[in-house]
């Protein structure tokens, strides 16, 4: 898509070190002096180092970052980020949940 920067204050405030203790303000309403919106509980999962650089204890996508952003430009088949920003992009929604349901039943894979 293109982007040189991003936002990731969600899974960084799961980070055990974040001064929120599992908790972000969401930016519902932006306020340049005062945090707005919803305090949301995002939970602590890991410490910062297993949040950006692993290792991931389940397939949800919350733990190494830096790992799924690799393995994404190689499926793809890019060497670095500039390459990689033009790769074009489809959106299937149910890749979030596409044969989940099967590990689950079958007690396999991330689903045990």
């Amino acid at each position: 898509m293109g982007a040189d920067a991003i936002m990731i204050g969600s899974p960084l405030s799961s980070a055990s070190e974040a001064p929120g203790r599992g908790f972000h303000w969401g930016m519902a309403t932006f306020h340049p002096d005062l945090p707005r919106g919803t305090r949301v509980r995002s939970g602590v999962k890991g410490t910062l180092e297993e949040i950006l650089l692993g290792p991931a204890h389940e397939n949800d996508g919350a733990l190494n970052l830096c790992g799924g952003l690799r393995t994404s430009m190689a499926t793809c088949g890019y060497e670095n980020l500039k390459a990689f920003q033009k790769a074009e992009v489809m959106i299937a929604p149910s890749l979030q949940t596409e044969g989940k349901s099967l590990q689950n039943a079958q007690g396999v894979g991330m689903g045990r």
